[in-house]
């Protein structure tokens, strides 16, 4: 073959390896389901001291024990020392040795990126408590039901990371005042979906706790989330007394 020749196949070629086929097509439609870093110092940052959480806790000199993984975005980032879930989480998930692994802004793109980027824990977590998704809708670019497919797609990650790791998932939380607000009806449809998604995840238990969050009327009231989005105080107080039997039952020897 000429060299011309060639010059003109190659496009040809490079257009057919690159035209994803009948199977993979909807895998390649959208990104909620491929790791993704952020370009953040602080998200580094506090990505790095999440790796030194895990060294010390691999450490045969430290007492350090990490046995339940709390998976997610900034609601989760909120049980934090000066968040508003501060003493919820002292209360309720320091002693069951739980590592925060939320981070604000994320979406399950990013996720799936900082459990890739972890070291393994050389005693497997009993559990891992995984919310995310609503950065990926609502503000974000992707549909509900692509979102959903990355919700699938961390539990699989955490999943492969620790095969005999017992995962709750949590439906996404409600957001905005009303029932009838666009991404309030966004969230709806995404947590519609992960029932059917997550039942072929091996260990994976699904909870929706959002209605706990609403009064009869289905308003979200400023005194539960009062920026409509974040729960206060009180609300991660809800948060805990719904999800915590729950995962001292999935942390239990068999």
């Amino acid at each position: 073959m000429s060299r011309n020749a060639a010059r003109l196949l190659l496009p040809v070629i490079l257009f057919a390896v690159l035209q994803p086929t009948n199977a993979d097509e909807s895998v390649r439609s959208h990104p909620s389901i491929h790791a993704q870093v952020r370009l953040a110092s602080w998200w580094f940052s506090r990505h790095a001291e999440k790796v030194a959480e895990i060294e010390a806790a691999n450490d045969p000199k430290n007492d350090k024990k990490i046995d339940l993984l709390m998976v997610g975005d900034s609601i989760t980032n909120n049980f934090d020392k000066g968040g508003p879930g501060e003493r919820i989480w002292e209360q309720n998930f320091a002693p069951l040795n739980a590592l925060n692994l939320g981070f604000g802004g994320d979406r399950t793109n990013h996720v799936l990126w900082r459990l890739e980027h972890l070291p393994a824990l050389k005693t497997p977590p009993a559990a891992a408590s995984l919310m995310i998704g609503t950065n990926n809708i609502c503000w974000g670019s992707d549909q509900p039901r692509q979102a959903a497919d990355g919700v699938q797609a961390v539990a699989r990650k955490l999943n492969t990371m620790y095969p005999e790791m017992k995962i709750l998932v949590l439906g996404v939380f409600p957001r905005r005042r009303n029932s009838d607000h666009p991404h309030r009806k966004q969230i709806i449809e995404l947590n519609s979906y992960l029932p059917e998604l997550l039942q072929d995840v091996p260990n994976v238990t699904y909870m929706d706790i959002g209605e706990k969050f609403l009064d009869e009327n289905g308003f979200l009231s400023a005194e539960m989330m009062p920026d409509t989005t974040h729960p206060s105080e009180k609300g991660h107080e809800i948060w805990a007394r719904a999800i915590v039997p729950a995962l001292k039952k999935l942390m239990e020897k068999e």
